[in-house]
């Protein structure tokens, strides 16, 4: 028994072994036949997707976002398959690879079997084939991603057409027949939606979302708490200034964002998050989610950044009563902005008509433009009423600047309400989105982020101030200048930013944006490197415009706050800040230049030409500009200095490229050309600012006088005078005989020469009052010792 049963063993054995080597053999031919089918899936597809392509770059046509949409699913599918595939060639490949390096090389001699070298040729012939099926799959790859490129051109270019294509309007009642046809088919797309919600909602209860009354609940009371101590917190924490101010309303705005923000996705997880829901439910809750975002944010920049309670609080100025008049603006703003948001899913998913699409975005633009209507109405009476208080100041300029942009909204309120009427429906949208919807969310959010990096920088700055006991010393202007810049560069970040989500498509594509509404022709008219294109001219003129005002954001930024925080001289400062804006407005021009097609070559010989020609033709002015930059350099002469030039006296008040303004002491401005105060004799009464002054005079006696008696006059009169420096000691002397008089003189110094004159005059008239009072009187010929003076103090400066 025992032999009989270890023979069954033994044969069971084998059979095991054979079946499992069956079955693998079995498992690896399914294998090589799945990769075969999805090798013959890959080439149908790579049929098809050629077929698209040479539809989409032929034809340049338009295709609907929907019908994009489900292209673009088909898409993404060929290439998750030639992902698949990919992935299947490169493992066997790797194996192939491996069976090559394991059987090596022919040895070439009767040692090497020939079923070996069947199998290495085998092994090479396969190698071959996944190599080039490998090929086919990365090029459809490459193939799937252009396809993908060229679907979304086509799908700009349908909504650059549709944006500034007229239809229907709906005030008018156009758009009722259309309605009227694809009614229907919308009727039962809606339906089949509704019944699949209905059927959803009874099979499953509220309770089973993940969301939470309790957590809504805890969300109010925690931020209630939060509105009430955020106020004494910072007041406790932030120290005294506007710092306080603008802290307090950006805690504020992420506290209303908070809780709109999860009290929205609270609600919508209650009445839509339940289990087992399809493709087209997941789709909807994912909208509804997205703009409960998009929807808290926009209700947050009103509700926590204008519409502040008290009116200490507010960072945008606006009375009590403006601010009861927009008090239901947020929440209308909230649910109109959380409604035109979702209303994307029934055209991106649900696939309704245009008509329908229509219909909802023309109910969208009307709700947008009445709560537009009757904010622009309640701002009018706080900037343009009879409340208004004349400001001074920054104040004056803000309210001017605010009644600038309040203009500027009601004519583009008036353009969005004409197009949408007259049926452009498409461009009154991106109107209203592009130029008030999304600059009012935006543009508050980037004015509170600007003012408040600029309170953080004074407070930082009074700080450094306020610590060091020598606020001029070097490391103080350092560490000044540091913190100037760096916040800087922070507030046009966010102005950056704030442009860049604002801007969207007008700025990212302008060309093809004005090339569709303009119907401007690519082949440009040329003479000779400019092109005539009409969006070009555009685009380059709102270069220019925004570059401008940069720029003359930049030199107030300078003037103001940078150079005051430096120990250059204010004449150097100044010259600064107009070489700077000289250089940008330079750069600006040949960016404007290059962007009509000039070459930048071209723009270099044109200068060059241009300086040349000035060279010659207006050599008076380019050596004023010479002579201008070396007063820069040298400073020879600088702001406020007292300066002598060409018979005029006075105080330096500007020193420009082309002439230098002294301000007479009658008032009266001279332009003194810069040649002329680097080519002539300019005296500088006050050129260092340190040195002292000296009161110079020369008396003439007859032979006669007294000579004892007026030394002790001159001696008295001299130490009378309070203004007069005992050290150094003043110089009386007696300078000789003049013909038939004896000259006296006097030298005295003063702190300053500011009151060189004042001092001067009250001397003179006390010496003259002395003299009368002991009978002394001065000789005839004084007129010849004032002349002998002025020769020898010539003579003195010429030494």
């Amino acid at each position: 028994m025992k032999p009989l049963r270890l023979c069954v063993q033994v044969l069971l054995v084998c059979l095991s072994l054979m079946g499992g080597w069956t079955g693998a053999q079995a498992q690896a031919l399914s294998e090589v036949e799945q990769e075969r089918q999805m090798m013959r899936d890959l080439q149908r597809t790579q049929d098809e997707i050629r077929l698209m392509q040479f539809r989409l770059e032929g034809n340049q046509i338009s295709i609907r976002p929907e019908r994009a949409y489900e292209q673009d699913q088909k898409l993404l599918q060929a290439q998750e398959l030639s992902s698949r595939v990919v992935q299947s060639l490169e493992r066997r490949s790797r194996l192939v690879r491996a069976r090559l390096q394991e059987l090596g090389e022919d040895a070439g001699d009767e040692a090497d079997q020939a079923t070996l070298h069947n199998e290495r040729m085998q092994l090479r012939r396969a190698d071959a084939a996944l190599r080039a099926d490998l090929r086919v799959a990365r090029l459809v790859q490459l193939e799937t991603q252009q396809t993908r490129q060229l679907l979304r051109e086509a799908t700009k270019r349908y909504e650059y057409a549709k944006r500034w294509q007229r239809n229907s309007s709906l005030v008018l009642f156009e758009s009722l027949p259309e309605l009227k046809e694809a009614w229907p088919a919308d009727r039962q797309r809606l339906s089949d939606f509704a019944q699949q919600w209905r059927q959803t909602w009874q099979t499953s209860s509220w309770q089973q979302s993940s969301a939470s009354l309790w957590m809504a609940g805890a969300v109010l009371i925690l931020t209630s708490c939060l509105f009430r101590v955020m106020p004494v917190w910072v007041s406790r924490y932030l120290p005294a200034g506007r710092l306080r101010r603008s802290s307090l309303t950006i805690a504020n705005f992420l506290l209303w964002f908070v809780l709109s923000w999860i009290v929205a996705d609270l609600v919508v997880e209650l009445l839509f998050d339940r289990p087992d829901l399809q493709a087209l439910q997941l789709d909807l809750l994912a909208h509804l989610k997205i703009s409960a975002v998009i929807a808290a944010v926009a209700f947050a920049c009103i509700k926590g950044i204008v519409m502040q309670p008290r009116a200490t609080w507010r960072l945008i100025p606006i009375s009590d009563q403006a601010q009861r008049g927009l008090r239901y603006f947020a929440p209308a703003f909230f649910l109109i902005a959380f409604a035109d948001i979702t209303d994307v899913f029934f055209q991106a998913s649900l696939g309704m008509s245009d008509a329908f699409q229509s219909l909802i975005d023309g109910v969208s633009s009307v709700l947008y433009l009445l709560l537009y209507g009757y904010g622009l109405w309640v701002l009018r009476g706080e900037l343009f009423g009879k409340t208004d208080a004349v400001g001074q100041g920054g104040a004056k300029t803000a309210r001017g600047w605010a009644r600038l942009a309040f203009k500027g909204a009601v004519l583009i309120y008036m353009l969005v309400l004409g197009l949408f009427v007259g049926g452009w429906q498409g461009l009154s949208d991106d109107l209203m989105s592009h130029f008030i919807t999304m600059p009012l969310v935006f543009g508050l959010l980037t004015y509170v982020g600007m003012v408040w990096l600029q309170d953080v920088s004074d407070s930082l700055l009074t700080y450094l101030q306020n610590r060091s006991r020598d606020p001029v010393a070097a490391p103080i202007r350092v560490q000044s200048q540091f913190i100037v810049v760096f916040f800087a560069i922070a507030r046009m970040t966010v102005l950056g930013l704030a442009v860049w989500l604002i801007s969207g498509d007008w700025l990212s594509e302008p060309k093809q944006l004005l090339e569709s509404g303009l119907d401007v022709s690519r082949e440009a008219l040329r003479l000779g490197a400019v092109q005539w294109r009409l969006d070009l001219w555009l685009i380059a003129l709102g270069v220019m415009l925004v570059g401008a005002v940069l720029i003359h954001f930049l030199r107030v930024w300078l003037r103001q706050n940078y150079m005051p925080n430096t120990t250059l001289e204010p004449g150097l400062q100044n010259a600064i800040v107009g070489m700077v804006g000289y250089v940008a407005y330079f750069v600006l021009l040949v960016i404007c230049l290059s962007m009509l097609g000039v070459p930048i070559e071209s723009v270099t010989w044109i200068f060059t030409a241009l300086t040349v020609g000035l060279g010659f033709g207006l050599r008076g002015i380019v050596q004023n500009i010479a002579s201008g930059l070396m007063l820069m350099v040298e400073r020879p002469v600088k702001v406020g200095d007292w300066v002598e030039v060409e018979g005029s006296e006075g105080n330096v008040r500007q020193i420009r490229l082309r002439a230098t303004y002294v301000e007479r002491f009658d008032r009266t401005m001279v332009m003194v050309p810069n040649a002329q105060m680097m080519g002539r004799q300019v005296r500088n009464l006050t050129y260092t600012p340190t040195s002292l002054g000296a009161i110079e005079s020369r008396l003439l006696f007859p032979l006669d006088v007294d000579a004892d008696a007026v030394m002790q006059i001159l001696r008295d009169a001299v130490l009378s005078e309070p203004e007069i420096l005992d050290e150094p000691a003043p110089i009386l002397s007696c300078d000789g005989i003049f013909g038939d008089g004896v000259a006296f003189s006097t030298r005295c110094f003063i702190n300053s020469m500011r009151v060189h004159r004042r001092v001067r005059s009250n001397l003179m008239l006390d010496i003259l009052r002395r003299l009368r009072q002991q009978g002394i009187s001065l000789h005839p010929a004084q007129r010849w010792v004032q002349e002998a003076m002025d020769k020898d103090r010539a003579e003195d400066e010429d030494l």
